[in-house]
């Protein structure tokens, strides 16, 4: 089993990670679990990175080696991805005669809502241990996570770390960052390279240094930007860090999909304004930096501007 039970100790390993279950696990209802909570951490971090965490804890590193902090780290993810699983199996109490819900005299159980907050709580708390499995691995920095196949990805991108992405918009998560590669990709492939041309790009990412240094922020900003738009476009807002797309409704589960809807919309338009701003001036710079290899005087630049007429507002 990947990254549990090498001694036969299992159900302990969950309870030390977990720290918030009775001591009287068994093993075997989480044992067939296990794989799945797995496949959700290989799909963020990769297979290929999480293949060489277990490749640790099978060989047993020391409690003084920084590895065994990303090897418990990757533990607590996994568990609390497969609590997420359980959980609501056993409160169903499956048996023979199907599924049912058994309740003592004076016991009321818990509320749909109680139940949904606290599934909520255990997934940002798996988050937060994937977060923290990361940042435990940028530090340890082994040779086999420079030579991953995310840090190949981010090789051709020109916002590499999560440091870097944090300059022009906070997200603060490093599980977010690495999910956001493939959509990095397509921005800078639809709306970077047309306003700077392949030939700049391959400079930039090789780090050249006849660019002028102020060039390389002046593309990130827009490519950081425009991609937040596509991740709130696209992606569940479980996985976005709080406050990003922020949904004041309470009541039927309709409402309150409609009020995320219109809420993505409105954050989404915002980046893409943004980010069109940006992407002006630096359609502008390129101008110039054109205009002084050529030799010409470069064109002046029109940004447009609204004007306020008798018929209304024009642009």
């Amino acid at each position: 089993m990947k990254l549990f039970n090498r001694d036969g100790q299992g159900a302990e390993e969950i309870v030390q990670v977990l720290g918030l279950i009775d001591q009287d696990l068994e093993w075997s209802k989480w044992e067939p679990i296990l794989p799945l909570a797995i496949r959700e951490v290989e799909a963020m971090a990769g297979a290929d990175v999480v293949a060489a965490i277990d490749q640790c804890y099978q060989s047993g590193v020391a409690e003084s080696d920084q590895m065994h902090e990303v090897v418990r780290l990757a533990q607590q993810t996994v568990a609390m991805f497969a609590w997420l699983k359980v959980i609501p199996t056993l409160d169903a109490q499956h048996g023979t005669a199907g599924r049912a819900k058994h309740l003592g005299e004076n016991e009321t159980g818990m509320t749909a809502v109680q139940e949904f907050k606290d599934e909520e709580n255990i997934r940002n708390m798996a988050y937060s241990a994937l977060d923290a499995m990361l940042s435990a691995l940028n530090t340890a920095n082994p040779e086999w996570w420079q030579k991953s196949q995310k840090k190949a990805l981010l090789d051709r991108l020109l916002i590499r770390s999560l440091q870097q992405f944090d300059e022009f918009y906070t997200i603060g998560s490093h599980r977010l960052f690495l999910v956001l590669i493939p959509m990095m990709s397509e921005v800078q492939e639809v709306a970077i390279v047309p306003v700077i041309g392949r030939a700049r790009m391959k400079m930039l990412l090789e780090g050249s240094t006849e660019l002028p240094d102020y060039l390389l922020p002046m593309v990130q900003r827009p490519l950081a930007l425009l991609t937040m738009k596509r991740a709130v476009e696209r992606l569940p807002i479980e996985v976005l860090p709080d406050g990003i797309v922020q949904v004041q409704q309470q009541g039927m589960v309709r409402d309150r999909a409609k009020a995320e809807n219109q809420a993505r919309l409105s954050v989404a338009q915002n980046l893409g304004r943004d980010a069109e701003e940006f992407l002006n001036l630096l359609s502008n710079e390129i101008q110039q930096l054109n205009a002084e290899a050529s030799g010409e005087p470069a064109a002046d630049c029109y940004v447009p501007e609204p004007s306020a007429t008798k018929a209304g507002m024009t642009f």
